[in-house]
């Protein structure tokens, strides 16, 4: 786990958010016992109040802006412990891999999702009961560590050493024999997300990369070919440009240097062409010979 200063962006802003709503309940409206009166809703502490507005109900589908409040709601100290600890855990490095944009996307989409699929179970008289917490989007964001790192080994409820590949299928199994015990967990809801993160997923690895490669537009560069011509040339995919002969270089190697990093930030490492991965190799053999490494 990395100190909280170094974690991808969204991750910072995701702990933040889930850690304000948790002191609010937790520490505001349940330890100080900060009370209200709420035309229309009542009397009662802060937490009650968080509780009730931020749930998911999936038999009231219609309140569309509980399918974003439930993800941050947590008042239950080890509840919200061990979410946050996934998060931090396994969500960094997913970040990282993915880019801001579409890890910001499968988090959303993943939570939203486990919402829907309550809803679809409580029609089927499966479910019933109000969700709270993290744990859909978190589910779904597993899938994604689980399709990036399968040989990874971790400590399955802190004690079993298993690899991802084998893990992620143990704790689906839990969900679907635990659902109908009453225990209080959303295990549906769980299901929920992993359904979500397998479909964003697939539309990632396929649907999504072809069209941001369709519209992945560039900056004018200078192509130098082995009859020493050069021209000025607008080229949209430098996958296809690899395949022409010669090479091609950017005017001023710093600029091309901070493109190629705002776009690992914003659309992860997998994004990165083979010219792209080949130059940041070069860059930093280039640096380490100034250091004297």
């Amino acid at each position: 786990m990395k100190p909280l200063r170094y974690l991808a962006k969204p991750i910072r802003v995701l702990l933040l958010a889930n850690l304000v709503v948790f002191l609010l309940a937790f520490l505001v409206g349940g330890i100080l016992g900060l009370h209200l009166n709420i035309p229309g809703a009542g009397y009662g502490n802060l937490r009650d109040y968080i509780t009730f507005f931020g749930a998911f109900f999936p038999a009231s589908p219609f309140e569309v802006w509980r399918y974003f409040t439930y993800m941050f709601v947590h008042v239950d100290f080890w509840h919200f412990l061990f979410n946050m600890l996934m998060l931090w855990m396994f969500g960094d490095e997913v970040a990282e891999w993915m880019g801001t944009k579409h890890f910001t996307g499968m988090y959303l989409f993943c939570g939203v999702f486990a919402a829907f699929f309550s809803v679809v179970m409580c029609i089927l008289g499966l479910t019933n009961n109000p969700i709270i917490g993290a744990s859909g989007a978190l589910m779904g964001i597993f899938v994604a560590y689980y399709r990036f790192f399968p040989e990874r080994r971790l400590l399955l409820f802190f004690f079993f050493p298993m690899k991802i590949k084998y893990a992620m299928w143990v704790m689906v199994a839990i969900d679907v024999f635990m659902a109908p015990s009453g225990d209080g967990i959303a295990h549906l809801a769980h299901l929920g997300g992993v359904v979500a993160g397998f479909i964003y997923m697939y539309l990632y690895e396929g649907g999504f990369r072809r069209l941001s490669g369709k519209l992945n537009f560039r900056g004018p560069k200078v192509k130098v070919t082995r009859g020493g011509r050069t021209s000025s040339d607008d080229v949209r995919n430098e996958d296809s440009s690899d395949a022409i002969e010669g090479e091609v270089f950017y005017v001023d190697e710093e600029k091309r240097m901070d493109e190629i990093l705002r776009k690992v930030s914003r659309e992860g490492v997998q994004s990165l062409s083979s010219s792209e991965r080949k130059f940041l190799m070069e860059a930093g053999e280039r640096l380490r010979r100034r250091r004297g490494d």
